[in-house]
């Protein structure tokens, strides 16, 4: 795998034996719809696995990543991955479980510009997984992201987005062969 774009573009990154991450296909299209919104951003990996998703985000200009992992066997890699491209400053490792997000003082409120959650696909199709992903998805968007944030799924391009995020009123959704990727807006507040 490899960073498509940006100041490490053509960097090669390892992948966790065992993890699902997000194909460079479908990072070259998340990237390419969030287009100028990723200079200077505030972005949250959930999820995080090899760090794909916030080295590209800081390869392209983000201010700030916060990756969420915490497999023991994928955190020394995530962490090669980081040293490897000098990313260790700029992108702040939470050890802890995506699923408890809702309980971490980091992020603070309000304050991620844009949020990726590329859970493992198996997770969205089981009942309890998925309750508790909606969970964290709803505070992801009602709570996290600033006011101009957007919050971005991959899903299983056979699960509709809704149903998927357990969220309603998504902007969009592409799909790329077996999976897809769909755009939720910070609520306005006006309603």
């Amino acid at each position: 795998m490899r960073i498509i774009a940006g100041t490490w573009r053509g960097r090669r990154i390892e992948v966790p034996p065992g993890i699902r991450p997000m194909q460079d296909r479908e990072r070259e299209r998340l990237f390419s719809i969030l287009g100028p919104r990723i200079e200077g951003a505030r972005v949250l990996d959930l999820f995080a696995g090899s760090g794909a998703i916030g080295l590209e985000a800081l390869s392209r200009g983000a201010a700030q990543v916060w990756q969420v992992e915490n497999g023991r066997r994928v955190l020394p890699i995530l962490r090669r991955n980081l040293s490897a491209v000098g990313a260790a400053e700029l992108a702040q490792l939470i050890e802890l479980s995506a699923y408890a997000m809702p309980h971490a003082p980091e992020p603070a409120p309000g304050t991620v510009n844009i949020a990726v959650a590329a859970p493992p696909f198996p997770d969205l199709l089981e009942t309890r997984r998925c309750h508790r992903l909606h969970t964290l998805f709803r505070h992801v968007v009602e709570t996290l992201l600033a006011p101009d944030g957007v919050f971005v799924l991959e899903h299983p391009a056979a699960l509709e987005a809704g149903e998927a995020a357990g969220l309603a009123g998504g902007r969009d959704t592409r799909q790329t062969g077996q999976s897809a990727i769909s755009f939720w807006d910070a609520p306005t507040g006006d309603g």
